[in-house]
């Protein structure tokens, strides 16, 4: 999603963006590529009319909208009809201008063209001078693929002179292969030999076969797979494919449309692949994964000028940044919906402290010792999952029952019923079947009768936040 900005083709293929009516007669064909895949994924997730309908009971959200869109808002006044102002068309429009804003402006490497020669280690430089110079000349040449404010241009597209031109120098064919998902294609379609030919599926030209979109180089260390099939797991992966210059998949490889700028960089009749020495690739390598990182981007920094991706301190603390909110409704932490950050699935909820699972039923609470000396008291835990699945985010140990003149040491906190809880932190986020843990709780007792048992039931909760 980085650098959606400054793209006119969106999707590996390049189908949001595309020049005609495809989309329907919501987006115009003449919008930016990013409101056109705004549309796709509205659509393709049936949110269309039914996500304005919802955004329209939630008074926080109908209050930001009148901000963004003054013009809708006095119309819908006008008319009192509230689909004026929160429908497909500006939920479209807020969508993609969000999209807009997914861009780093504090790399290393953007602090080092602002003037701050410190800013990059000298690895780091001999790397940049590889990635920007020419093969011809003894660099790499990534950037005639990578070039632009997000690296995600070739250097001869017109667009980055500013005429924005539909064009398809951003597609090239380097060799790889399917991912495993298309094995599905091929059962669906009966057809053991169909491949992704990339571009060609949208054009529908011989020319675009096996090409794929140029995608940006910003953020790379976020990053768990590469290319369009997923199968490189790291930069220095991807930097050696390159170096080598030879075809991973022997059909995109044997295509007429294979890159000889992937295959013979050097020129024709050379060897191919670059010809980089080990410590070349380190530093470019370097480079790629350091030097292109914005940790503002998915950790919020309130001193960096780039905003986060997910929703931030600045975002969520309405008490703060947005008490006009408050009296809406919204709370500090959650978002205006109170749906999960993500998606709203049982897991995402319970990992955002939405919600939380009893999980109680699925474990053997087993008290394995108790001792006491004075006004206190320690009784020890097994709890071993007895269930088929897996508990996982944070484990909860709810006290329940106790004392008044009972407390308890240990605790990480008191649930909004009073009730002292344990916060336990699974390995991995997880309780597998059959596996245990031990627990420790350690009681206080206060007043007269200070020597009696302490007494109490215990229920485990799944989720994070405060029950």
């Amino acid at each position: 999603m980085v650098g959606f900005a400054f793209n006119n083709r969106l999707l590996l293929g390049g189908f949001a963006g595309e020049s005609d009516a495809t989309q329907g007669g919501l987006n115009p064909s003449n919008d930016p590529a990013q409101e056109n895949l705004t549309l796709l994924l509205l659509d393709a997730h049936r949110m269309l009319t039914a996500e304005a309908a919802v955004l329209q009971n939630i008074p926080a959200f109908v209050k930001l909208f009148r901000a963004a869109f003054p013009e809708e808002a006095a119309q819908s006044d006008a008319m009192h009809d509230p689909n004026l102002l929160v429908s497909d068309d500006t939920v479209l429009r807020a969508t993609a201008t969000f999209l807009r804003t997914s861009v780093t402006r504090n790399t290393p490497w953007d602090r080092f063209l602002a003037g701050d020669n410190r800013a990059l280690t000298l690895g780091q430089r001999r790397g940049a001078r590889l990635f920007f110079t020419a093969v011809k000349d003894g660099g790499a040449g990534c950037y005639a693929c990578h070039s632009g404010p997000m690296l995600n241009k070739q250097n001869n597209d017109p667009d980055l002179n500013g005429i924005g031109q539909l064009v398809e120098e951003n597609f090239i064919n380097v060799g790889i292969g399917d991912h495993p998902v298309q094995a599905l294609n091929r059962l669906v379609r009966n057809d053991p030999n169909f491949h992704d030919e990339g571009r060609k599926e949208i054009t529908f030209k011989d020319e675009d076969a096996f090409k794929f979109r140029v995608v940006t180089l910003r953020q790379l260390k976020d990053a768990r797979t590469f290319f369009h099939n997923g199968s490189f797991t790291s930069v220095k992966d991807v930097v050696q494919y390159f170096n080598a210059g030879l075809p991973q998949d022997p059909t995109a490889g044997a295509a007429t449309t294979l890159s000889t700028r992937f295959t013979q960089p050097r020129g024709p009749y050379s060897l191919p692949g670059l010809g980089l020495s080990t410590n070349q690739v380190d530093d470019l390598t370097d480079f790629l994964e350091n030097a292109l990182y914005d940790p503002a981007f998915a950790k919020y920094d309130p001193n960096s000028s780039t905003q986060t991706l997910q929703p931030n301190e600045r975002d969520l603390t309405y008490s703060k940044y947005h008490p006009e909110l408050v009296a809406m409704g919204a709370k500090d932490g959650i978002m205006l919906s109170g749906l999960a950050t993500d998606n709203n699935d049982a897991l995402s909820r319970r990992d955002l402290g939405l919600e939380f699972l009893d999980v109680t039923s699925q474990a053997a609470i087993d008290k394995v010792g108790s001792d006491g000396q004075g006004t206190k008291q320690r009784d020890r835990y097994r709890i071993t999952n007895n269930g088929l699945s897996v508990i996982d985010t944070h484990l909860l140990v709810i006290v329940r029952g106790l004392s008044d003149q009972v407390r308890l040491e240990n605790a990480s906190g008191t649930t909004s019923q009073g009730d002292p809880y344990i916060r336990v932190f699974l390995t991995d986020g997880v309780l597998p079947p059959s596996q245990s843990i031990a627990q420790t709780l350690i009681f206080t007792r206060q007043g007269a009768d200070n020597a009696s048992p302490v007494t109490y039931s215990l229920d485990l909760l799944s989720g994070q936040g405060n029950p």
